[in-house]
């Protein structure tokens, strides 16, 4: 079994992945914009602008994963008169900006209430909670071995860093050790442990990119 843990924390653009970053766990995996907007009018005049600046900023640094939760009060809609269905808001930013992924909208209906309706929302929420971050994190995870790869076959070129790259496969064994996959772990630092004998077998025979591999050290 696979155990995932996950925090909250505030967006910030200065958390978005930049394309030079070879870190795995320094970047959220799933974003997620909430609103508790009930009302048509204030829709369009704030939330969808906003909601349009956000996902620009997401497109900008080629991020595609995120949610947007719609948080709903039977009391909040009672003070208001006039009011439209209690789906408009959701069908409208669902037509606005989910039109091939209308499952990026959800409904949290009564957060704090004990009824059925609010369990089921919740339910249906944390669900889609767990499936979207598990999707974003595996897709990560993948790109990061890719990467990781690509910088080890580079290991016979000058500058190559054995720091460096051994940071980067020590932060693969940290991610396999979080989520309780004690082995895939300790098989990063067996790697590690290969390459680095090798480096050490090759420098005592002359080998000079080894050498230069030690002076980078």
């Amino acid at each position: 079994m696979i155990h995932l843990e996950a925090n909250f924390v505030q967006f910030k653009e200065d958390l978005l992945p930049k394309e030079d970053n070879k870190a795995l766990l320094t970047f959220p995996f799933l974003h997620i914009y909430w609103t508790d907007c009930c009302d048509t009018e204030i829709y369009k005049a704030t939330v969808k602008e906003d909601i349009i600046r956000w996902q620009n900023l997401l497109k900008t640094y080629n991020t595609v994963d995120w949610l947007i939760v719609v948080v709903e009060s039977d009391a909040k809609k009672k003070n208001k008169t006039n009011i439209l269905p209690r789906t408009s808001i959701v069908d409208k930013i669902r037509n606005d900006f989910c039109n091939k992924q209308s499952d990026r909208c959800v409904v949290l209906s009564d957060p704090l209430k004990d009824s059925s309706r609010s369990q089921e929302s919740w339910s249906a929420f944390l669900t889609k909670l767990r499936t979207l971050l598990l999707m974003s994190f595996t897709k990560n995870l993948g790109k990061f071995e890719d990467d990781m790869r690509t910088l080890r076959e580079k290991r016979t070129e000058p500058g190559w860093s054995f720091c460096e790259y051994f940071m980067v496969q020590e932060e693969l064994a940290f991610v396999f050790e979080m989520l309780q996959q004690f082995e895939d772990a300790l098989v990063q630092y067996d790697e590690l442990d290969a390459l680095f004998t090798q480096y050490v077998v090759n420098f005592g025979a002359g080998d000079e990119r080894s050498m230069i591999m030690f002076i980078v050290l």
